[in-house]
């Protein structure tokens, strides 16, 4: 197989508490489409599978510029607690605490003290991250379109607003269910590479490692197992 064009960086995710929705998966992979990385595309392995995405992640940022201290204070805090009952009761929407692509921490393990912040301009505000199932044969915009009416259904308080970061992660749950479909094509090529060049030695090393995901479209990822394979041809 040749290895088609692919986007940007990884980050792998492990031993941090998911929001009920992700809960399943603790192999969660999320991926970040926002720049190529060539070197990636030259170390990746020929051996691929392609998969949808099953959610989007985005920065949801509330502000307030009452002048008021403890009123701006308020306000947020009401927006934090809006924004956790609406997304408790709308299924596909998910919260979840820490900084987009970096750390994820349940919500309901997250206080409004824990991520309200004012700035010397007399703004304050909070970020948390939302999670948007994705639906069969939706489009990326469509998709970012929901998560905006999302956010726009929810009543504010006072001079609250509300708004999208501009950075979006993809990614999947339960990666580990498509091994035994990556061995086997990965056998498959060593099978065809043993006969085309006959009589030959093909060695592989790597199969242990963990699935590697990696966007290759808005809403659809590359998984493949970085695997090493040395082939020694001749008599």
């Amino acid at each position: 197989m040749r290895l088609k064009s692919v986007f940007a960086a990884l980050s792998l995710l492990t031993a941090i508490p998911a929001a009920p929705a992700l809960a399943q998966d603790m192999e969660r992979i999320i991926v970040t489409a926002n720049r190529i990385e060539a070197e990636e595309m030259r170390s990746a392995p020929a051996v691929y599978r392609q998969i949808p995405a099953d959610f989007v992640l985005v920065a949801v940022t509330y502000q307030s510029a009452t002048r008021d201290t403890a009123e701006r204070a308020k306000e947020l805090e009401t927006m934090f607690d809006r924004l956790k009952a609406k997304a408790a009761k709308s299924p596909g929407f998910n919260l979840q605490g820490g900084s987009l692509g970096e750390s994820i921490s349940d919500i309901d393990t997250v206080l409004f003290t824990d991520v309200y912040a004012s700035d010397y301009s007399g703004t304050g505000r909070f970020t948390l991250t939302l999670s948007i199932d994705t639906k069969p044969d939706e489009s990326f915009e469509a998709l970012m379109k929901r998560a905006q009416g999302f956010i726009d259904s929810i009543d504010t308080a006072g001079r609250a607003e509300a708004y999208l970061g501009g950075e979006q992660f993809i990614g999947a749950r339960d990666v580990a269910k498509h091994r035994a479909d990556l061995v086997a094509d990965i056998a498959t090529e060593v099978s065809g590479l043993r006969t085309a060049f006959a009589p030959a030695r093909v060695t592989l090393t790597g199969l242990e490692s963990r699935i590697i995901t990696q966007p290759s479209g808005p809403l659809e990822l590359e998984i493949f197992i970085p695997y090493t394979l040395t082939l020694e041809s001749g008599e």
